[in-house]
């Protein structure tokens, strides 16, 4: 594999492995929450059931730090922890086939992963969110129960996700050791190595000289090859995933075909060097096909700029015979059209991670915010309008200071207190005295609603139209009143 290839094995990895704990982490809090509320309500004696709603608002409460910390062990883990061998049998045959890839780095990474997302791991995490939680001990065995059904017997499939990431053929997506041997020594040869590069490649020369000597020897002769499996063999690399090249722009996809006829001459034309996994015209023909696979994830401007290089560089190619020399002379103008590519593919990628955390985060919060509504419209029958009024602008503007402020912060709490106002102000009062006040309230309970409304960006015709709506049903309100107003003005 190219170390291209090998980066974006360890990057797919370690996204797939934080998108599954992030979405199986949150549902696992969810359904712990639920767990205590539904037993709270089933539950007969009222001692033991104001236990579990204490716990029950103690676990809401604290969710979101508890997903927080162990999302991010999780990340420190896979970045910085000592790898070490996993105990699951899935994990170690991943373990055992990124080793066969023959990059250390990649090896190393992979192995810190394996360690991070191991059952033995996830359990100290789970140990360490207990206090975030702030369970009490007689509930831990329920905790952890609810934990191994969702999380635990889950994560195999994981596993099997990262071990189908993992190339499995090594004829077709790994050089031969007998390849890597000869790569190794021609580095080898080269003056311009560093001695710890040099040391490096010494160790693994002796590891692949030794993995050969192990291997039995091919005593049946192999067969010439013939023009049909050489022209297989290069076609071979430009179809890699047929879905993601049907997605490609026919501009593209005519650049690539280009490419793919002078690879399937070079072939023909080399023959036995063609086979080598290391031959400079297939790495080459693989960064291209690799890079033009990330092609959806990456900026409009960003896809232009390698449209139009390919474009070039294919209208070189086709200036001139097959030749390996002439992929060798654009090695540094392909090395910059793709790199492009891929940067803002990995960027775009890191963009949508972090939106669609955020998104699962304001989901979250959203639902926080409608049961503090709720508690307070608890057996209040609301009028259409208000309804609409709460659960839409009005949970924006809290979700706003929550965001933005925290949740005990000053802004927060006076917007729930508007909450609490407005019921009051379109409820019918009994008593001069709190109409009066009604009235006497009416000017601020409008602007602080229409400064909400501005922090949000409502437009002012729409927010108006809100406060001329509550201001109808505070006269509606006022009319049903039954005091005695003869002789006073509202």
């Amino acid at each position: 594999m190219t170390p291209q290839a090998m980066e974006n094995l360890t990057a797919t990895m370690v996204s797939l492995a934080s998108g599954w704990f992030e979405d199986h982490l949150y549902r696992y809090l969810e359904r712990l929450e639920d767990n205590f509320r539904r037993r709270a309500l089933t539950c007969d004696d009222d001692t033991e059931q104001a236990a579990l709603l204490k716990q029950q608002k103690a676990v809401k409460s604290g969710q979101d730090d508890a997903f927080r910390q162990f999302i991010r062990q999780l990340q420190q883990n896979i970045g910085h922890s000592r790898g070490v061998n996993a105990s699951h049998p899935q994990l170690l045959l991943i373990q055992q086939r990124v080793d066969q890839l023959g990059n250390e780095t990649v090896s190393a990474t992979v192995n810190r992963l394996c360690h991070a997302i191991s059952p033995v791991s996830l359990l100290a995490g789970f140990q360490h969110m207990l206090p975030t939680l702030k369970l009490d001990k007689e509930h831990h065995s329920q905790s952890l129960a609810l934990f191994n059904v969702l999380i635990l017997k889950q994560v195999p499939a994981l596993y099997t996700m990262l071990l189908r990431q993992v190339p499995r053929s090594s004829e077709e997506l790994r050089p031969s050791i007998d390849a890597w041997i000869n790569h190794i020594e021609q580095q080898l040869a080269q003056d311009k190595l560093s001695p710890s590069q040099r040391a490096l490649n010494e160790l693994r020369l002796r590891r692949l000289q030794t993995r050969r000597q192990l291997e039995p020897a091919n005593t049946t002769d192999s067969a010439p090859v013939t023009d049909d499996q050489l022209i297989h063999e290069a076609t071979a690399i430009f179809y890699r995933h047929g879905a993601k090249r049907r997605q490609l722009p026919p501009s593209v996809l005519a650049s690539l075909n280009t490419l793919q006829t002078h690879a399937c001459g070079v072939a023909l034309a080399e023959r036995e060097l063609f086979l080598n996994p290391l031959h400079p015209v297939r790495q080459i023909s693989h960064q291209l096909v690799s890079s033009a696979e990330r092609w959806e994830q990456a900026e409009a401007s960003h896809q232009q700029v390698f449209d139009s290089e390919l474009k070039q560089i294919a209208r070189l190619v086709s200036k001139s015979p097959p030749s390996t020399a002439l992929f060798c002379e654009l090695q540094d103008r392909i090395d910059r059209c793709c790199q492009q590519l891929v940067q803002s593919a990995r960027v775009n990628d890191r963009r949508k991670t972090h939106s669609e955390a955020g998104k699962r985060r304001i989901t979250r919060l959203r639902r926080k915010v409608h049961g503090l509504i709720d508690r307070k419209t608890h057996n209040v029958d609301l009028p259409a309008s208000i309804d609409n009024l709460l659960y839409g602008p009005v949970t924006t503007i809290l979700l706003y200071h929550w965001l933005r402020h925290g949740s005990n912060s000053d802004g927060l709490r006076r917007n729930l207190q508007l909450v609490d106002d407005i019921l009051w102000y379109i409820t019918p009062h009994q008593d001069w005295a709190l109409l009066r006040r009604a009235k006497l309230m009416s000017a601020d309970l409008e602007r602080n609603l229409l400064e909400g409304l501005e922090r949000i960006n409502v437009d002012p015709q729409s927010a108006r139209s809100i406060v001329n709506e509550l201001h109808q049903l505070r006269l509606l309100a006022s009319g049903m009143s039954k005091v005695n107003t003869h002789n006073k003005s509202l």
